[in-house]
């Protein structure tokens, strides 16, 4: 499957804009700003906008659907997943050597912000390492792989692990005394 990724599709002509604090919002497809799975539909982005005559700072904050397997149980599940994060745009005739990924310099030709890549990578970023249906899923029986979920097992509940037999022991003692 060959991804459809539109490289303009979240850009702010800045110069339609006067000075002040404007609010701009994009909805597009995933896939048109590169995010495949787990990501689905829509993503959300809201902008907020303070454009001055020396620099412009966007405040963006994103949402969009994501499908996960969870990491205990193995069952799929939708959620939705957030970033939020600032990008600072300088005004500079120069050519300027940037290593700060949060901010931007643009010359006077520049009228337009791409802001696809930046979304994208955010997005990116934010995917937790350990994906969980829910904060008490109870996962998978190590023995015989039923989802605890669903239905108690009939396994023996204790997994005796002769590592801990000497804690087991000294447990054993503190309790009698």
């Amino acid at each position: 499957l060959v991804s459809v990724f539109r490289e303009y599709c979240m850009i702010i002509k800045h110069t339609d804009y006067s000075a002040g604090v404007h609010n701009i919002e994009f909805t597009e497809n995933c896939i048109e700003i590169g995010l495949e799975e787990p990501f689905f539909g829509k993503v959300k982005v809201n902008c907020k906008m303070d454009k001055s005559i020396y620099q412009i700072v966007l405040n963006i904050n994103g949402s969009s659907q994501v499908k996960y397997e969870c990491d205990r149980c193995n069952e799929e599940f939708i959620s939705e997943i957030s970033t939020e994060f600032q990008l600072v745009c300088l005004f500079n005739s120069e050519d300027v050597q940037n290593e700060d990924i949060n901010v931007i310099y643009l010359s006077p030709e520049q009228d337009k912000i791409n802001i696809s890549n930046d979304v994208k990578e955010y997005f990116v970023l934010n995917v937790p390492m350990k994906k969980v249906c829910k904060p008490e899923c109870k996962g998978l029986c190590a023995k015989c792989g039923a989802n605890l979920n669903l239905k108690k097992c009939g396994c023996e509940e204790s997994i005796n692990n002769p590592v801990w037999e000497p804690l087991q022991k000294l447990k054993g003692k503190l309790n009698n005394n």
